[in-house]
Parts: C-alpha cells; structure tokens; sequence
C-alpha cells in the first residue's frame, strides 16, 4: 500500500508534456478547391493564388492516443474523483481497461508565410516558411501493473520496456512544385517539395529495459535508459546525489541543428464516363528527412546499471490536486531512479516523423459532394500509428466547401469536420478538426486554471486560417 502511495512515476511524467503544448486537416484531402491540402500531398493544387496571412495563415494544435481521463480517474461514492491508485479500484478493472500498448502524441505548427502561384495551365509553386513541435510518449502496460500493484509480496520484481518520451522541434523552409502529366498520361499530376530543416530544439529519453526488484525498505534498479538534450543555452547538471537542476544561458541562444527533408505525391483521375465521371486515386509520402545535430549542442545521458534507492518520499493525490507541481515532482522522483549520468556529448542525427497517404475519391451528385476513404500511416520515432479516415464533403457553391469524417484503427469514435470559405479572389478562411472530443471533462491544473481533456481517448485536434485568393486558376 505504501508503495502504491509513493510512486505515480511514469505515467504522468509521460503526460507532464502534453498539458505544456499536422499538417492540414484530413477533411480537406478531398477538397478539391482547398488551399493548404497539398500539404499533404505535393500533387495536389487549389483553384487559384494564394498568399496566407502570416502566423495565422494555417495554424492547428492537437493530441492523439488510445487513452484518455476514464483510464486512471474513476469516480468515488460521493461524487468525488479517486484515481486509479485508490485502493476502491481494482488492479483487474484498472489494468483490464488499459490498450495493449498505450501511448499519446502531440503537433503544433504554423505557417509564418506561404505562398502558392502559377507559371502556367500545368505548373504550380509553393514557397512557405513554419514551425513544428511534435512529441512522443509510449507507456508499456508493464509500467501500470507497477504503479498499481506496488510491493504485493516481499520482494517484489517488475520489468518494464519500452518506454520513451520524444519532443522535437524545428524550423522549415520549403518549396515545392506540381505538375499536370495529362500530355504524357491522362489525368495524372505529380508533385515534390523539398525542405531546409532548423533544429530549434529535441529532447529524447528512452528507456529500453528497467528491472526492479522492491522490498520493503530498498529497490534495486536495473536500467537500460539513455537520453538527449539538444538545446543550444540550456545546461542540465546533477546538483546532488540523484537531484538534478538547470540553467539558461541567454546568449548562447541558436540552433542546435540543421536537416533537409522532402515530400512526394501523385494523383491520378481515372475517367470513367458512366455512373461517375472519374474516379480519383492519390498517394504521398511526406517529411522523408534528418536533422544533424553537432557535439557542441548535445549533452547525453546513460544509466549505470545497478543502484540502490531508498527513501521514495509520498505523492499525494486528490481531488483538489495542482498536476503541474505533481508532475514536477514525479519527473524528479523517476530520473532519480534512473540515476541518469552525464557522459561525452557526440554528433546525433535524428530522422522526422514521416507520412504516408494513400487515397481513393468519388464523386456523387454532379460534382457537388464526394466521397473519399484516407489511409494515414504516420511512422513515428518508436513505433507507427495508422488510421483510416472515410469522408464525405459537399460543396454546394464553388466557393464553399463543408465536410464531416470518421476515423477509425488508431483512434476509436474520432469524428472530425471541416467548413471552407474558399472564393476566387479575396479573403478566404477554414477551420476544422480532425478529432473532435464526444466526451470532455474539467480537470484542475491550478489554483485558478483547468484544463479541458478528453474522457475517453486523448484525441482532438483543431486547425484553422486565413489566405488571399489572387484570381482563378488555369
């Protein structure tokens, strides 16, 4: 029962950067006339010019994953929220709700600019500059039997792999190109961009194997853990025997690395002239790059093996918690564990999250709706996520698109939407979600904040921006 109090080390550690925090939106893949969605796929063109409104020209944030708050909240006999430590729950209705391998992801991007033009009937150019963030979090069901379970018997052995919590960012500089191949193959376009990557920053922690034997008064640990700081100005040094601290150095502020990636796509219109006029298949893949980060800007960490630890002080939770400070101290107590020392900092190069989409569209009612079914792998830094998006979009006037999708593999109950202004010339605008919270709830962040997550899977995400429309396409 100590032992249960004591740690709630891993999981929320994992959580810790999702409460700090794409592409485009799925829903558009489909929208003929939509600005951002070569995005996606580099073939793809809208109907005319266009320059984005910077910073708010293509903005989203978002989480996806296979867990969400009814996993580790349960509600008490008053009313009240116990989590899944409290002795009412059971390990067997705990750990019988959890998925095989759960785990959570963040993005949050934005175009600082974009801009998109034509230089004839078949060839279309995008030139555009923005910021991603992404990360990653894999939590091995292992580490739940622990955090539950505790010391049931004296000792007790548990064995946990697998673990990591990723997060990159970096700048981009792009230019793409697109062109129509109907004089060589009929209805076929094809299209590429190429990208300059900035490293603004990565911080990368994995643990592979953690073995620990638990008695009553002392652990042994066993870890296989290494990790990555790559933050020009930011130096992490041990302050005491497993306590560690930080400092900032303002003027060494700069990048930590560079990289090169690109994008690849094709779409093909296959002409029927039946029930339906054409039918449309496209496939892409995105973000094929690296990022290089020089010695100067790396510190790494490693285990040493076997340690000793005694003296694991209490985490109390309730229901008035404040989660930032518990999920300092969690992230404190869990690298104390590891006991994680600093070793010689080396060059590391690192690939970004590719994409792969693979799609198939037809239209329905004269062109005016269609109905498209996305295949989605995203191939992330430990493991890959794929999905499957069917959905139906309708565009009633030629300058304004509406759609609704589902999502389904990866994610479970994921409706998404999409509403497009999208006219010839002028000021034009989307918003959309590809995930959209069916079940929310209001969770204390603070003594005067809340955080609104969702109650069954952590997924939601939101897009939205602005562009300028300069005239009809060819």
């Amino acid at each position: 029962m100590i032992m249960k109090k004591r740690i709630l080390l891993l999981t929320m550690i994992c959580l810790f950067p999702l409460l700090a925090g794409g592409q485009a939106l799925k829903g558009s893949y489909f929208s003929e006339m939509s600005v951002l969605r070569n995005k996606m796929n580099p073939a793809f063109v809208p109907r005319s010019s266009y320059l984005t409104i910077p910073v708010i020209g293509n903005t989203g944030f978002g989480i996806s994953g296979n867990v969400g708050l009814s996993n580790f909240l349960y509600p008490a006999g008053d009313g009240s929220l116990q989590t899944f430590l409290h002795p009412d729950v059971s390990s067997a209705t705990f750990l019988g709700k959890l998925p095989a391998n759960p785990h959570l992801d963040i993005d949050v991007d934005t175009d600082i600019f974009n801009v998109g033009f034509f230089t004839g009937p078949k060839s279309f150019w995008s030139i555009g500059l923005g910021v991603k963030v992404d990360g990653e979090v894999n939590l091995p069901k292992s580490m739940f039997a622990f955090l539950k379970n505790g010391a049931e018997t004296d000792p007790q052995t548990y064995n946990i792999r697998n673990l990591s919590v990723i997060a990159n960012a970096y700048a981009e500089l792009s230019v793409g190109y697109s062109h129509d191949m109907s004089d060589l193959v009929k209805g076929l376009s094809i299209g590429g961009r190429v990208k300059l990557l900035a490293g603004l920053g990565r911080g990368d922690l994995r643990v592979n194997n953690l073995d620990l034997t638990m008695s009553s008064d002392v652990w042994n640990v066993r870890a296989d853990a290494t990790g990555y700081l790559m933050l020009k100005g930011m130096d992490v040094y041990k302050t005491g025997d497993r306590q560690y601290g930080s400092r900032f150095d303002s003027s060494q502020i700069g990048l930590a690395g560079m990289g090169a990636a690109m994008d690849l796509g094709a779409e093909y219109r296959l002409y029927i002239n039946g029930f339906f006029d054409y039918i449309k298949f496209s496939a892409a893949v995105t973000d094929l790059g690296f990022l290089s980060f020089s010695s100067k800007a790396v510190q790494k960490f490693q285990t040493s093996g076997n340690v000793e630890y005694t003296g694991v002080n209490d985490i109390q939770l309730g229901q008035d918690m404040n989660l930032q400070e518990t999920f300092n101290g969690i992230k404190d107590q869990f690298l104390e564990i590891l006991d994680l020392q600093e070793v010689a900092a080396e060059k590391v190069t690192s690939r970004i999250r590719p994409q792969l989409f693979v799609g198939v569209e037809v239209p329905i009612l004269w062109d005016n709706m269609c109905v498209g079914l996305l295949y989605n792998a995203k191939f992330g830094y430990t493991s890959t996520r794929n999905e499957l998006t069917l959905a139906l979009n309708a565009r009633p006037k030629d300058w304004i698109n509406f759609g609704v999708n589902y999502s389904m593999l990866n994610t479970w109950k994921s409706l998404g939407w999409i509403l497009e202004f999208i006219p010839k010339s002028g000021v034009g605008f989307f918003i959309g979600s590809d995930y959209f919270m069916l079940q929310r709830a209001k969770l204390p962040v603070g003594e005067s904040s809340l955080a609104i997550l969702p109650v069954n899977q952590a997924n939601f995400n939101l897009r939205f921006g602005f562009h300028i429309a300069m005239g009809k396409n060819y």
